[in-house]
C-alpha cells in the first residue's frame, strides 16, 4: 500500500517504509483517495503524497464568504472562546502585542483589538486577507519566515489549526521560538490524532482531508517541541468532541433497526438537520456542567478532539 514516493515524514524528515494506516475516498474535491501514514522513527502521522509548496487552490473557499458583514461571517461562541484564550494568556505573564500566524478572515485578531491589545494578522490565502482588510484588521499576505516578522518582536504568537498544514512544522516552531522575545508565550491548537472522534468515525472523521498534511497526538507534538526546540511547556491538554460525532451518536441511537425496514447504509454519517450544537450545549447550565465534566476525561484519557498546548520562550 506504499504509495508515498519516498516523501519524507514532515516531523522527522525520515522517509523509510513508514505504516500505511487507512484511506479516505477523498475529501468531496474531485482529487482523489487520501492516505495516511505513521512514521516509524517520530510517529507522527501524514499525508500520502503532499505538496511542499502552498498551494492556493485548496484555500479557494473563502472566496465563497467574500461580501459577508463581520456579524455574519464571525461565530460569537468562537469569539467567546477567544476570549477566554487571551485571559488565559494574561494570567500566564502575556504581553500586548500578539502576532496570530494563519489568521485565516481575522476573527482572533479582532477579538484580540477589542480586548486591548496590539495585535496584527498573517495569512497566505489572499481570499482571506482580502475579507479581514475588508473590515479593517491589520492583516497580511505574508510569510511567516519573512524578514519583516522580526527576531524577538512579539510577546505571544498564536497558531489556532495551523501546524497540521506544515510540510516542515519542526522549521516553523523554531521560527516561532525566535520571534517570541524571552518569556514570550506560544499558543497552538491542532486536531487530535488520538481523539474519541477520530476512533470512532475512523477515515471519515472530517480533520482528515488534504490541506492537513501531518495529524498528532499529544505525545507526538510534545516529542517534536522537545526534540527541536528550547521551549517550556506551561500548558496542555485535550478537550471537546466534534459536532459529527455528536451527530453520529445522535443518528446511531436514534435509527430504527435494520430488521424492521428503518436506515440505509451510510445514514450514520448523514448531515443533521441544521441545528447549533454549540449553542445549545453553552447556553444550558446543565449542559455546559456536563460538557466541564465530560472534558475532565477526555483530558485524563488524551482522546479529547482538539490539542492545547502553551509554551514560553525561556527568559
Amino acid at each position: 500500500m506504499i504509495d508515498i514516493e519516498e516523501q519524507p515524514c514532515p516531523g522527522c524528515g525520515v522517509s523509510a517504509a513508514p505504516e500505511y494506516l487507512f484511506e479516505k475516498a477523498g475529501d468531496g474535491r474531485g482529487l482523489g483517495k487520501i492516505s495516511l501514514y505513521r512514521c516509524g522513527s517520530c510517529r507522527t502521522v501524514y499525508l500520502g503524497r503532499y505538496s511542499e509548496s502552498y498551494d492556493d487552490d485548496l484555500y479557494a473557499y473563502y472566496r465563497k464568504y467574500q461580501g459577508r458583514t463581520k456579524e455574519e461571517l464571525y461565530d460569537p461562541l468562537t469569539l467567546r472562546s477567544y476570549i477566554k484564550v487571551l485571559r488565559l494568556l494574561s494570567t500566564r505573564g502575556g504581553g500586548t502585542s500578539i502576532l496570530d500566524v494563519g489568521c485565516g478572515t481575522g476573527a482572533f485578531v479582532d477579538a484580540a483589538l477589542v480586548e486591548g491589545y496590539k495585535a496584527e494578522g498573517i495569512e497566505l490565502a489572499q481570499p482571506a486577507v482580502d475579507i479581514a482588510c475588508v473590515y479593517g484588521l491589520p492583516v497580511k499576505n505574508l510569510d511567516f519566515f519573512s524578514a519583516e516578522i522580526q527576531e524577538c518582536s512579539k510577546d505571544v504568537l498564536t497558531m489556532f489549526e495551523v501546524i497540521e498544514h506544515l510540510p516542515d512544522p519542526v522549521a516553523f516552531l523554531r521560527r516561532a521560538e525566535m520571534v517570541v522575545k524571552p518569556g514570550g508565550l506560544i499558543y497552538i491548537t491542532t486536531p487530535n490524532f488520538n481523539s474519541i472522534d477520530r476512533r470512532v468515525l475512523g477515515a471519515r472523521w472530517d480533520a482528515i482531508h488534504r490541506e492537513h498534511l501531518c495529524y498528532f497526538t499529544p505525545s507526538t507534538l510534545m516529542g517534536l517541541i522537545r526534540r527541536n526546540t528550547g521551549l517550556e511547556l506551561i500548558h496542555s491538554e485535550t478537550r471537546n468532541i466534534s459536532e459529527q460525532l455528536i451527530r453520529h451518536i445522535k443518528v446511531r441511537v436514534s435509527r430504527p433497526s435494520s430488521r424492521n425496514g428503518g436506515g440505509r447504509a451510510g445514514d450514520d454519517f448523514a448531515p443533521a438537520k441544521p441545528m447549533d450544537l454549540r449553542a445549545n450545549i453553552e447556553n444550558s447550565p446543565l449542559l455546559s456542567l456536563l460538557k466541564r465534566s465530560a472534558n475532565s476525561v477526555l483530558n485524563a484519557s488524551s482522546l479529547g478532539s482538539t490539542i492545547f498546548v502553551l509554551l514560553r520562550r525561556p527568559e
